[in-house]
C-alpha cells in the first residue's frame, strides 16, 4: 500500500470538516493548495463531494405512507417485547 504524504494525511484525516465547512479559513486555505497540486487527493475530494450531494439529497425525500404505516404497526406489535432494541 503507498505511503500518503503529509500533505495528503491531513487532507484525507480533514476530509469531511473541509466539505462541511468546518475549519478555519488557513486550514481551508492549506487544503485547497494541495487539491490543486494532487489529482489523487482532488479526485477523491470531488468523489465525496458528489457523493455527500447524493446523500444529501436522498435524506431530505419523504418516506413513502406505505412505509411509515408498516413501521408503526410493526412497533406497536413487537415495540414492548423484551430484549427488543
Amino acid at each position: 500500500m503507498k505511503q500518503l504524504s503529509p500533505g495528503c494525511r491531513n487532507a484525507v484525516d480533514q476530509v469531511y470538516t473541509y466539505l462541511d465547512g468546518e475549519l478555519t479559513w488557513y486550514k481551508r486555505i492549506k487544503i485547497r493548495r494541495h487539491l490543486k497540486r494532487c489529482n489523487g487527493c482532488n479526485d477523491a475530494f470531488s468523489f465525496e463531494t458528489k457523493f455527500l450531494e447524493v446523500v444529501r439529497q436522498k435524506s431530505s425525500d419523504e418516506p413513502p405512507p406505505e412505509l411509515i404505516d408498516r413501521l408503526r404497526s410493526f412497533i406497536r406489535e413487537h415495540g414492548d417485547e423484551p430484549g427488543a432494541e
